[in-house]
């Protein structure tokens, strides 16, 4: 199978000084879910989108996922959660 960079690929890669290299180790060892007509190969945090066109795959983009704020989430939930006891709560009638 022959790896053929697209120009956006590169330009992204040397952008977000991800290397071609840890792309290739992405494409070989990550998981692959289908999106469309894509597929996405997910790596840890980086993500390589790939198009097939015969046998060549075309690297279309790569990018590292934002790593999650824990706080943020921490704190999110904690107001899921209270409104959540606040709605039954009303339900319920019971009030304090």
């Amino acid at each position: 199978m022959n790896l053929t960079f697209s120009a956006h690929a590169l330009d992204r890669c040397l952008e977000r000084g991800i290397s071609l290299q840890l792309v290739a180790d992405a494409l070989f060892s990550g998981c692959l879910e289908r999106y469309g007509d894509r597929y996405v190969v997910i790596h840890g945090r980086l993500k390589v989108v790939v198009e097939r066109q015969g046998d060549a795959c075309v690297i279309v983009t790569a990018y590292r996922a934002a790593e999650a704020n824990k706080k943020r989430m921490a704190r999110q939930r904690r107001r899921q959660v209270r409104r959540f006891q606040r709605a039954s709560r009303k339900e319920s009638g019971i009030w304090w």
